[in-house]
């Protein structure tokens, strides 16, 4: 028997043929949702996220020097990274007791050009990810100290995060004049 050699140029047209003949199209174009990034924490009895570009970072929180004749809520001076910034517990500046600072605590910095300043908090929960419409829910009843710094609320799965938004808080008047 006497086979016939066929040609690698003959295989290329014969898949090209193959190819145009199956009328194939491009798969479906599917759009993903934009996705949001914060930092969510916990300050007394609810839950807080804060937009990732609003944060410069995180750290354990450190000693810190008291400044006297001060509001109870500028707890001091710390030493970050060879940066001094001003410690406000978040939680006193609400209205609620004081943050208890223990191995949980940390310190958020916050990413502002006017302000070098870290907010204390008692708990750190992580990076969590949203989808701005479907996630988004009610902020319910706020009181005036946290109406004017919350912009909304995300939730999901029986959980709700109150939206911080750190830029109100570093204009509001009575966090600049921490003066006792």
């Amino acid at each position: 028997m006497s086979r016939k050699q066929v040609q690698p140029l003959e295989i290329l047209h014969q898949m090209e043929q193959d190819v145009l003949s199956a009328d194939m199209s491009l798969p479906e174009e599917i759009v993903v949702a934009e996705q949001w990034v914060g930092l969510s924490y916990r300050v007394g009895k609810l839950q807080y996220v804060t937009a990732m570009d609003q944060i410069s970072e995180v750290v354990p929180s450190v000693p810190y020097a008291v400044v006297p004749r001060t509001q109870s809520w500028l707890r001091g001076v710390a030493n970050v990274r060879g940066q001094l910034l001003t410690v406000v517990d978040l939680q006193d500046f609400l209205g609620m007791d004081p943050v208890n600072v223990d191995q949980y605590s940390r310190l958020i910095v916050i990413n502002n050009a006017q302000l070098s300043c870290c907010l204390l908090v008692s708990r750190l929960q992580g990076l969590r990810h949203f989808d701005p419409v479907a996630d988004s829910c009610d902020t319910g009843d706020l009181g005036d100290q946290l109406a004017d710094f919350v912009t909304g609320a995300l939730g999901r799965e029986k959980e709700k995060w109150l939206v911080f938004d750190t830029d109100r808080l570093v204009e509001k008047r009575g966090f600049l004049n921490a003066a006792a």
